[in-house]
């Protein structure tokens, strides 16, 4: 499949612009746009504390499948490569997990 290489770049500085990402970032999500993926992005720089808070809490209740999963995702989470800014690119559950978990710490 051939992609439209200055259509890409081209939303990359768009999103650069707009929104402060890094080029990395911007990058990585104009990419996922063009090829159909839906690209969330999150900041982890502060956000680590309480997913970690988070997960420590889970750890000790965990009763069923479901609260496994959480965990696993939390802890794939933690180990997201992110940028300079602290802002990783993921797919849309990580980032609700991420975001209920830093409700809840």
């Amino acid at each position: 499949m051939k992609y439209n290489l200055a259509t890409i770049m081209h939303r990359a500085w768009e999103l650069r612009r707009e929104k402060g990402y890094t080029m990395m970032t911007a990058l990585r999500l104009a990419w996922r746009e063009a090829k159909g993926e839906k690209g969330y992005t999150f900041k982890l720089d502060n956000a680590r504390a309480l997913i970690t808070a988070y997960l420590v809490k889970l750890m000790g209740a965990i009763c069923d499948i479901h609260d496994q999963h959480k965990v696993e995702i939390l802890r794939n989470a933690l180990l997201l490569p992110c940028d300079a800014a602290g802002i990783a690119v993921t797919d849309g559950k990580t980032v609700g997990v991420c975001k209920y978990a830093m409700r809840n710490a």
